[in-house]
């Protein structure tokens, strides 16, 4: 018979290459021969998570996370099968104790921006995301997600602040383009944001139904007679 470790190490193999079901059969055996094992209950659990089943995989992660209440590793994914639960405020308090435990994990304290912008604190998100942004400043994802926190906060200055910088850093940054323009769309600058979804379009053209779903909700999509007036006006103006 293989040995515990051996069993889990072929089961995290399983998992990594996407073998969902004999992943979880390994995480089951060992399991079975040792009931209290913590990386077979953890594990057994993030798999049962990661394939759509979130309420059983929450009370075997659980109860790993109070055998090993120091592991940030075992909170995130409790937070993360929380969340797949759509248990916010429960994911927000794992995503905040793995935090604790581990202050500079960047992956924790994304998660519980995330989770906190879920449940509408997005004062909350935004403090959480500076401090990451401290610890791995060069993650654009971070600095996006800023942004996104900033407008929904409703600051807007700061939002468009946020996406000038990425933007002069990285002047064909579609989805900084996008959100920059819904944010000069929420202050009434619809010429500015125009151009700015014209920006984004003309990079990634797959924004163009988003540009003129979002125009079109503060009546400058009134302009717009038939798809060939909208496309020309999402159209990169021409070179002089």
């Amino acid at each position: 018979m293989a040995s515990i470790r051996e069993t889990l190490e072929n089961g995290l193999a399983h998992h990594q290459a996407d073998r969902f079901d004999d992943a979880k059969s390994c995480y089951q055996a060992a399991l079975e021969q040792e009931p209290d094992n913590i990386d077979a209950m953890h594990l057994l659990g993030v798999i049962l998570s990661d394939t759509g089943n979130p309420e059983d995989a929450i009370p075997l992660i659980e109860k790993a996370a109070r055998q090993s209440p120091d592991r940030a590793n075992i909170q995130v994914n409790l937070g993360n099968a929380y969340s797949a639960a759509n248990r916010h405020t429960d994911a927000a308090n794992a995503y905040l104790r793995a935090t604790e435990i581990a202050p500079n994990d960047v992956d924790a304290l994304h998660r519980l921006a995330t989770a906190y912008s879920q449940l509408a604190q997005y004062d909350d998100a935004a403090t959480i995301l500076k401090k990451a942004i401290i610890v791995d400043p060069g993650n654009g994802a971070l600095h996006m997600a800023l942004g996104v926190a900033f407008k929904n906060a409703g600051k807007l200055d700061q939002a468009e602040n946020l996406y000038r910088e990425i933007l002069e850093k990285v002047p064909n940054y579609a989805e900084a383009s996008a959100n920059l323009a819904v944010v000069l769309q929420k202050q009434g600058r619809l010429d500015e944001a125009l151009k700015g979804y014209r920006d984004a379009v003309s990079l990634k053209p797959e924004y163009f139904r988003r540009a003129t779903i979002n125009i079109a909700a503060t009546g400058k999509g009134k302009i717009w007679l038939n798809l060939d007036q909208a496309k020309a006006s999402l159209s990169p103006l021409p070179k002089k």
